[in-house]
C-alpha cells in the first residue's frame, strides 16, 4: 500500500491540471496555449515526459517545484484579470444605479402631482362642473406631456453619458490588455531566465546530478512527506573508496571521468519516480528513497555494488572501483538533520570496517 501512494498522488495532481481548461477564466488568444501547458504538465506528472517550457532534467525526476510555480503563477494571473474586470463592471453598475435613482425621483414627482389632480377631479365630479373638469383634464394631460418630455430629456442625457463612459471603458480595456500582453511577454522572458538560473543552481555541472543545495531542500520535503503519509524514508550515503589515490595517481581529469561514470551508474540504479540522487561534494553521493523496510534498502544497494564490480573503467589500470555506504531510516519524531547524522556515522563505520561494504545505522 505504501508504494502505491505516489502513483495515486500523481494521478490526482494530473487530474487537477487537466480540470483547469474546462473552467477557463481567461479569454484572450493566449488562453489556448496556457491551457495546453496544463496538459503538458499533466503528462509530465503521469509519464515523466519533459515539462513544457523547461530544459529536460538529466535524471527522470518529477519537477514538483516547477509544477507548483507554474500552477501558482497562472492562477494568480487569472485572479488579477478577474479582479480587473470586476472593477470595470462595478464602476458601470454604479453609474447605472445613479441613473435609476434620477428616473425614480422624476417618477415620484409625477406621481405626487397626479394624486393632487385626482383629488380635485373627484371634488369636481361631485359638483357636476363639466367645464372645470375639462380644464382639469387638459391640465393633467399637459402636465403628463411635460413630465414625460422632461424624463425623456433626462434619460437621453443619461444614456449619452453612459455611452461615452462605455466607450471610454472599452478603450481603457483595450489599452490595459495591450499593456498586460507586453508585461506578460516581459515576465515570460524573466521567468525563463530565472528558471535557467535556478536549474543551474540545483545541478552539479560535472555529474549532472542534483547538488548539495538541492539535496538539503529535498531532504526537508521528503521528511515532511514521510511524516504525513506514513511511508518509510531511507537516506543512503555513498563514498568512493581511495578516490584521493585515483586523483594523485592518474590526475584530476581521470578522477572527473570516474565520478561521471559512477554518477551515471547511480542514475540507472535508482529509477523510481520518487528516488532522489545527488552529489553532496567530492566523491560523496546521497540517495533519498521511500522503502518498505531496511531489507529493501540493502537489496537495492547490493545491486548497485554488483553493477559497480562489473563496471569497466579503461582510464584505471587495474579497473577496480569500490565504494562504501551507510544508511538510516527516518524514525518517529526524528528530523532530517538527525537522519543525516545517523547515515553519516554508518558510512564512516563502513569505512573503518574495511570499506567496500554497506553499514546500517544503529
Amino acid at each position: 500500500m505504501q508504494t502505491a501512494l505516489p502513483e495515486a498522488a500523481l494521478e490526482t495532481l494530473a487530474a487537477v491540471f487537466r480540470t483547469m481548461p474546462h473552467y477557463p477564466l481567461l479569454d484572450e488568444p493566449s488562453a489556448a496555449a496556457l491551457y495546453g501547458d496544463y496538459e503538458g504538465w499533466a503528462l509530465h506528472l503521469l509519464t515523466g515526459t519533459p515539462p513544457p517550457g523547461l530544459v529536460p532534467p538529466p535524471t527522470p525526476q518529477r519537477q514538483w517545484g516547477q509544477a507548483q510555480l507554474f500552477f501558482r503563477e497562472h492562477r494568480l494571473a487569472e485572479q488579477v484579470r478577474v479582479q480587473h474586470r470586476e472593477r470595470e463592471y462595478s464602476a458601470l453598475a454604479q453609474d447605472l444605479l445613479v441613473a435609476l435613482r434620477d428616473a425614480s425621483a422624476a417618477s415620484g414627482e409625477l406621481e405626487g402631482a397626479f394624486d393632487a389632480s385626482l383629488q380635485r377631479v373627484q371634488a369636481l365630479l361631485a359638483s357636476n362642473s363639466v367645464d372645470q373638469l375639462r380644464v382639469e383634464f387638459a391640465g393633467m394631460a399637459a402636465q403628463l406631456r411635460s413630465a414625460l418630455a422632461s424624463q425623456r430629456t433626462t434619460l437621453e442625457r443619461q444614456v449619452g453619458e453612459l455611452r461615452e463612459r462605455l466607450q471610454a471603458a472599452e478603450q481603457a480595456k483595450i489599452e490595459s490588455e495591450l499593456r498586460a500582453r507586453e508585461l506578460g511577454s516581459t515576465l515570460a522572458e524573466l521567468r525563463q531566465a530565472l528558471d535557467d538560473a535556478r536549474q543551474q543552481m540545483q545541478i552539479d555541472p560535472l555529474t549532472q546530478l542534483y547538488n548539495r543545495g538541492a539535496f538539503d531542500a529535498a531532504l526537508r520535503r521528503y521528511v515532511d512527506i514521510s511524516q504525513a503519509s506514513g511511508q518509510t524514508l531511507a537516506l543512503v550515503l555513498l563514498d568512493l573508496d581511495h578516490f584521493k589515490a585515483v586523483n594523485d595517481r592518474y590526475g584530476h581529469p581521470v578522477g572527473d571521468a570516474v565520478l561521471t561514470a559512477f554518477a551515471d551508474l547511480l542514475s540507472r540504479s535508482f529509477l523510481r519516480a520518487d528516488d532522489f540522487v545527488a552529489r553532496c561534494g567530492g566523491e560523496e553521493f546521497a540517495v533519498l528513497l521511500f522503502v518498505n523496510d531496511a531489507a529493501q534498502v540493502a537489496r537495492l544497494v547490493e545491486t548497485l555494488f554488483e553493477r559497480l564490480r562489473g563496471l569497466h573503467l579503461p582510464m584505471l589500470q587495474d579497473g577496480v572501483l569500490t565504494c562504501s555506504g551507510g544508511y538510516a531510516l527516518l524514525g518517529p519524531g526524528s528530523d532530517g538533520d538527525e537522519l543525516a547524522r545517523r547515515a553519516d556515522r554508518a558510512l564512516y563505520q563502513a569505512k573503518r570496517d574495511g570499506r567496500a561494504r554497506l553499514n546500517a545505522a544503529d
